[in-house]
């Protein structure tokens, strides 16, 4: 499965060292160039592969900003390009945008649920992690989307 990451994803789940999941999940991470810019001294790991998109792509991105960001744009047209199983989005406008363009988004809290799916985590670390991310690291989740994971998870 090739997966297209948006910058927050990244560097949520690095705060709570959970970065590592990702290979363990996909076959493939890329992410587009705006978000290599927007990571700043943020080291990506080897297995995350920095991408570029075609100069259409890139015309649609520039006339395309407005309530949306470059690295989020970027993500949405490499994700065509590339034809990604996944693209990885926190923000809802961004995921809503994604799923108009046909694409299947998943966030922060998406990797660490189908980690634990897999086996790769436990039911007690993604509550940690959670629970890290919202109280540690400004991670916002509405209190209807929180009872729908707390279920999840369960």
């Amino acid at each position: 499965m090739t997966v297209i990451s948006n910058t927050s994803p990244l560097i949520f789940l690095a705060k709570v060292e959970a970065l590592r999941l990702l290979p363990q999940c996909f076959d493939r991470i890329m992410v587009p160039h705006a978000v290599v810019k927007e990571l700043g001294n943020f080291s990506l790991p080897s297995y995350i592969q920095p991408a570029m998109i075609s100069p259409i792509g890139k015309a649609f991105v520039k006339g395309a900003i407005g309530r949306l960001h470059a690295g989020e744009l970027e993500v949405i047209v490499l994700a065509q390009e590339a034809h990604a199983d996944w693209v990885l989005m926190d923000d809802l406008l961004a995921r809503q945008k994604a799923q108009r363009f046909g694409l299947k988004p998943m966030g922060t809290v998406g990797v660490l649920l189908l980690a634990q799916q897999r086996g790769l985590v436990s039911k007690t670390d993604v509550e940690k992690k959670l629970d890290e991310l919202i109280g540690h690291h400004g991670f916002y989740l509405s209190a209807n989307l929180l009872k729908i994971i707390s279920k999840r998870i369960a």
